[in-house]
């Protein structure tokens, strides 16, 4: 889901008074939209990651998966090699998946809100080398940073993706995940806002409502 601000804005703003008022209001909301626009969310899903050494393959930009890798695939997270609590990462490319220590090892797993691309970052494809699942925190979604080029773009963009597991290798799911579209960090976990989005459709209505009352006014 990319969300954009509305367009034709000019015309919405004529008038004077009180549609001046909401018209400031409505301006102030369209100069805050654009850092939210370049946030892409998959909204809730569930891709289950099966437990073998095939996992699963996921494409974040067209959101398609499966046991086969679908053109474009970006990550591959797979469960089965290491007992009791294997979880392996990989990826179309070696610099997948984002490590804040900048070590191969780990830890992957992030807290909400850590920044996820820019120069200093450091990606791996850990693989079978690295198993993940004596990181993640069972019981519970994990957020994992990724690194990928956009197959449409052929931009390299930073994303998150949230992986939620359950007590066995058995229950372990892609349950969101989002990215950003023009090259620049994401925070993860981070998500446009809803609220913004409302507040500036009841702008745009209040403004609309406005000019219909001065048009029937002005023909009376």
């Amino acid at each position: 889901m990319s969300i954009s601000p509305p367009t034709g804005r000019k015309s919405l703003l004529r008038g004077a008074g009180s549609a001046a008022v909401a018209a400031t209001a409505l301006t102030a909301l369209l100069a805050a939209a654009p850092a939210q626009a370049v946030i892409v969310f998959s909204g809730p899903v569930s891709i289950d990651i099966p437990d073998d050494v095939d996992g699963v393959y996921v494409n974040l930009v067209t959101g398609i998966a499966g046991i086969a890798p679908p053109l474009g695939w970006d990550i591959n997270p797979y469960t089965a090699g290491s007992s009791p609590n294997g979880f392996h990462l990989w990826g179309a490319n070696t610099t997948t998946w984002f490590s804040p220590s900048g070590v191969v090892g780990g830890p992957y797993p992030l807290a909400a809100n850590t920044s996820i691309g820019g120069l200093a970052a450091t990606f791996f494809r850990p693989g079978s080398g690295t198993n993940v699942g004596s990181q993640v925190t069972l019981n519970a979604p994990n957020l994992f940073g990724v690194r990928f080029t956009n197959e449409a773009t052929a931009a390299t963009n930073f994303g998150w993706v949230q992986i939620t597991f359950g007590a066995t290798a058995a229950e372990r799911s892609i349950t969101a995940y989002a990215y950003e579209d023009n090259g620049t960090a994401i925070l993860a976990g981070v998500v446009p806002e809803p609220g913004t989005y409302a507040m500036l459709l009841a702008g745009l209505a209040v403004v609309g409502g406005i000019a219909a009352r001065r048009r029937t006014a002005s023909a009376t």
